[in-house]
């Protein structure tokens, strides 16, 4: 059975497996480290830590989200001009002509997806995605689930290309029972907080700007005693 991955602050802290997997022909290769791939689902997460690097990447080989954790990050494109600091989060789309630079410590945790093809819902640029859209109301967690009354929910797609959907998601507090997820999520935490407890017992305390990735398969308890605002990026 998969095992969550919890990305605290400081990342000091973070003991995380390594995998013994590398993404084929890499641009992005320097100061990468691959914590869990799932090669069913095609997508890898890790986080990456890089010195400099000034880049023409022709045909970018895989959709890939990003959140930058230190360091600032320009992605330079035909009708694109990003710039990106620390707590910010983007995706980048297969197949897109990008300009990658950076001055100094870059450091980032990733997941990319290999696996997904480049069909023809591909979107052109890469995407910074706003961390205060307003959200649309959405359907709470199945009431069958639910050890607390209904919460509200609210929602906001920013990115999406086949089975990939990334966006921004947030709810009241609430606590459900254990579930078997039968899809991936990373899930990066910009309010309030969260604990996923594994089906063996090991609780992740979750909180503001950390990162937790939740493979398919792997069975969690979700509790949470105040408001809870994230990204998403949901993989089947």
């Amino acid at each position: 059975m998969p095992e969550i991955l919890h990305y605290p602050i400081p990342h000091t802290r973070r003991q995380l497996p390594r995998a013994a997997f590398a993404l084929h022909n890499d641009p992005l290769a320097a100061g990468r480290t691959v914590h869990f791939h799932d090669s069913a689902q095609g997508y890898a997460v890790g986080e990456s830590v890089s010195v400099g690097a000034n880049l023409l990447i022709e045909d970018f080989p895989w959709v890939e989200l990003g959140i930058v954790e230190a360091g600032e990050l320009s992605l330079r494109g035909d009708g694109f001009d990003l710039e990106l600091k620390a707590g910010d989060c983007f995706v980048v789309p297969r197949g897109v002509k990008v300009r990658w630079q950076h001055r100094g410590l870059l450091r980032r945790v990733f997941m990319a997806f290999p696996g997904l093809a480049a069909g023809n819902d591909m979107p052109a640029r890469p995407v910074k995605i706003d961390l205060l859209s307003t959200l649309q109301s959405c359907s709470p967690p199945a009431a069958n689930v639910l050890l607390t009354p209904a919460p509200q929910a609210w929602s906001a797609e920013a990115f999406s290309t086949s089975s990939l959907r990334i966006g921004l998601w947030q709810c009241e507090p609430y606590a459900r029972k254990q579930v078997e997820p039968g899809y991936s999520e990373l899930m990066y935490i910009l309010e309030g907080s969260v604990t996923l407890t594994s089906e063996r017992g090991h609780a992740n305390r979750v909180k503001a700007g950390e990162v937790v990735v939740v493979p398919a398969g792997a069975t969690n308890a979700w509790s949470s005693e105040e408001t809870v605002r994230k990204v998403y990026c949901i993989l089947g």
